[in-house]
């Protein structure tokens, strides 16, 4: 009986070492300083077709984006409240940078990106599609001054 209590207790303590030596996840929690918001008016009858174009055109764009560095995230929004005719945007899009200078010309080598991406599909044509699609209302670029987590 004490044999089985004294070999309980090792693989207790054994296994507790053992998973401390495990390394903890990382997590960045560090908050990007920039976000640009663009906001987004559909096409009367659209609506379908523009989140098609942001989904299966821009998101692949925004995620290489990403793997390059020149962005921290993507994210796509709808409205919810108000709503009605009336409302001068239906969508937002939000990019976070860490850098302003990411800001600064953030689609410089978006021929480069489409063509791996998106092969064979030219730059005017990918902005062509998006345009048939929505109408960019605003665009505004807020600066991180404090949080809370």
């Amino acid at each position: 009986m004490r044999v089985k209590y004294f070999w309980m207790l090792l693989v207790a303590v054994t296994s507790f070492f053992v998973g401390t030596l495990v390394p903890a996840a990382k997590t960045d929690t560090k908050s990007p300083k920039y976000v640009q918001v663009n906001y987004m008016k559909a096409s009367p009858g659209k609506d379908a077709d523009y989140l098609k174009v942001e989904r299966e055109m821009w998101k692949p764009l925004h995620q290489e984006r990403i793997k390059q560095g020149l962005i921290r995230s993507w994210s796509l929004y709808g409205l919810q409240f108000p709503s009605g005719t009336d409302e001068k945007y239906d969508y937002a899009t939000v990019e976070a940078f860490d850098q302003f200078s990411q800001l600064e010309n953030p689609y410089s080598n978006i021929d480069k990106m489409l063509e791996k991406v998106h092969p064979g599909v030219k730059v005017d044509d990918f902005i062509d599609r998006t345009e048939k699609t929505r109408n960019l209302v605003r665009s505004e670029v807020w600066v991180l001054i404090g949080k809370v987590e």
